[in-house]
C-alpha cells in the first residue's frame, strides 16, 4: 500500500494503489511535460507482465486526483488530461524550490515553520508522501518498482549526525560530505518535519542525480513490523 498525505497534516491522508502510486510518480518526473498513455502502459504495467485497458489508466488518474484534492484540502486541478496525448500536472504548479535565505531562516533556534494552507500543493508541492513498506523509492537514481528491499539492506547504512532528535543516515559517501549533507538536512528540517515523531532519516539518493530521496521512519528501519515510514521526494535539486 501507498500512503498519500498532507505534510502539514499527517493525519490526513489517503492510501493509493500501486498503480496509482506509479503513474503520479510518473507525473512528477516527468511534471510540466506531458506523459504519454503509452508511457504509463508501458511502465505501470507492461513491464510486469499486464496488459489493461485505457479505462485502467483513466480510473487510476481519477484515484490520485481524488487523493489530492482530498489531502490537499482545495478542488484545484492538478493533473490535467491532455486529448489524444495522455497526462500532466497542470503547469502552474512547481515542484519544490529551495531558497537558500528561507532555509536559514527557519533554522533559527526557537522558530516554528509557517503553517501550509491546503493551497501549498497549488503553489509549491514539495513532497508528495507516498509510503508502505517502501514500495516506491529511489536508490541511486534508479527506480524501483518490484519488490519492497529486505531490512538487512539498511544495515549498509552508516549514522552521518544526530541533531534535533532526528538520527541522519546515508549509503553514499558523496552525500556524506559536509557541504551536501548541510544541505539535504536542511531539505528535510525546513519541510517542518517533527523528529519527534519520524527520527529517523535515511538517504538513498546519489548526488549524482537531479533529486533527492529521504525515507523517514518513526521506528528504525532494521526493527520487526510496520516502522512507519515515509518517502519524501524533491525534484530539481543542484548539487554545489
Amino acid at each position: 500500500m501507498n500512503r498519500l498525505a498532507s505534510l502539514s497534516r499527517p493525519d490526513l491522508n489517503i492510501i493509493l494503489t500501486t498503480p496509482a502510486s506509479r503513474c503520479l510518480r510518473l507525473l512528477l518526473e516527468n511534471a510540466p511535460s506531458v506523459v504519454s498513455q503509452q508511457t504509463f502502459f508501458q511502465k505501470v504495467w507492461e513491464e510486469d507482465g499486464m496488459v489493461v485497458s485505457a479505462n485502467t489508466l483513466y480510473q487510476n488518474i481519477s484515484i490520485i486526483r481524488r487523493g489530492l484534492r482530498t489531502v490537499g484540502e482545495n478542488e484545484d486541478t492538478l493533473i490535467i488530461t491532455v486529448p489524444r496525448r495522455g497526462f500532466q500536472i497542470e503547469p502552474g504548479v512547481s515542484i519544490m524550490t529551495i531558497r537558500k535565505d528561507f532555509a536559514q531562516a527557519i533554522e533559527k533556534k526557537g522558530e516554528t515553520p509557517p503553517r501550509m494552507s491546503g493551497r501549498w500543493f497549488k503553489h509549491y508541492v514539495p513532497v508528495l508522501w507516498m509510503t508502505g513498506t517502501f514500495a516506491v523509492g529511489i536508490l541511486l537514481g534508479t527506480i524501483s518498482w518490484q519488490t519492497v528491499p529486505d531490512k538487512d539492506f539498511y544495515d549498509r547504512y552508516t549514522l552521518v549526525e544526530t541533531t534535533q532528535g532526528c538520527h541522519f543516515f546515508s549509503r553514499n559517501e558523496d552525500i556524506e560530505s559536509g557541504s551536501r549533507f548541510a544541505s539535504y538536512k536542511s531539505m528535510i528540517l525546513k519541510t517542518g518535519m517533527d523528529c519527534q515523531k519520524y527520527p529517523w532519516v535515511y538517504f538513498p539518493s546519489s548526488s549524482r542525480t537531479p533529486a533527492v530521496t529521504a525515507l523517514i521512519c518513526q521506528q528504525p528501519y532494521k526493527t520487526r513490523g510496520d516502522t512507519g515510514c515515509v518517502t519524501l521526494f524533491f525534484r530539481g535539486v543542484t548539487h554545489g
